[in-house]
């Protein structure tokens, strides 16, 4: 396992600490219903298993592909780093430079961290687990954790939340940064075509999971506030 990818998942998961502590919503609840979604919703079935499916078709052509992969050194280092060192520290400062522009409240922003950081949390301990279990040496030589990508899985992750909470366009920007990321890994002769394309349809299933999960607590969470100004209002004593 890569030391970044150790690294990512310490602070992810700190982070997670953090938040818990403060969290609006039952935080335990949240990310086992998330989890369960990961699996057992049918679109999240469809993309995890055509992603297991072209994966190991791709297993064919592995070796040949990365030698037609030509990135300039800059674009290739610009895309290791996000999806590497960078990615989740944009997206968190979005998060705070746009509630601010919004006027979010304290708990609407604290929603959206939980949200971010969950999904990546998710995202870095089923990666790692996986990495463990299939235990495949990286076209470089090195051992042993090329399946499936990490850095490719992370930023399609990111790019499910920034698709979320800023809408299709940003959304598509964020999964065309993290196709580079993929592309800068094969480029480094880090990872096969095979490791990035399952890397990215993991990273867009975790991803949406959280998505859905997100949406049903915030609108669970507005219908408790008018619940709650509808209760105080009722209950406003008429002399």
């Amino acid at each position: 396992m890569s030391i970044i990818l150790k690294n990512n998942i310490f602070l992810l998961l700190s982070v997670s600490m953090i938040i818990a502590k403060d969290s609006p919503n039952n935080l335990h609840s949240y990310w086992v219903q998330s989890s369960k979604a990961i699996i057992m919703d049918e679109s999240n079935q469809l993309i995890l298993g055509s992603a297991a499916i072209a994966a190991l078709g791709a297993t064919q052509i592995d070796m040949k592909v990365n030698d037609y992969v030509h990135l300039s050194d800059p674009i290739s280092h610009f895309g290791d780093e996000m999806g590497g060192n960078w990615g989740h520290w944009i997206l968190w400062s979005s998060i705070v430079t746009s509630s601010k522009i919004k006027k979010d409240s304290n708990k609407k922003f604290m929603s959206k961290i939980q949200y971010s950081t969950l999904a990546m949390v998710s995202n870095g301990l089923i990666t790692v687990g996986m990495k463990r279990a299939f235990g495949r040496e990286r076209p470089n030589g090195s051992c042993c954790d090329s399946f499936p990508s990490g850095h490719t899985s992370h930023s399609f992750t990111m790019a499910s939340i920034a698709n979320e909470l800023y809408g299709k366009n940003i959304g598509l920007i964020s999964y065309g940064l993290a196709t580079l990321v993929a592309v800068s890994r094969m480029n480094d002769n880090k990872l096969y075509l095979s490791d990035v394309i399952f890397g990215a349809g993991l990273g867009t299933a975790v991803g949406r999971a959280l998505s859905k999960n997100y949406q049903k607590f915030e609108e669970t969470n507005i219908q408790i506030r008018l619940s709650s100004q509808m209760a105080l209002k009722i209950s406003i004593p008429i002399n």
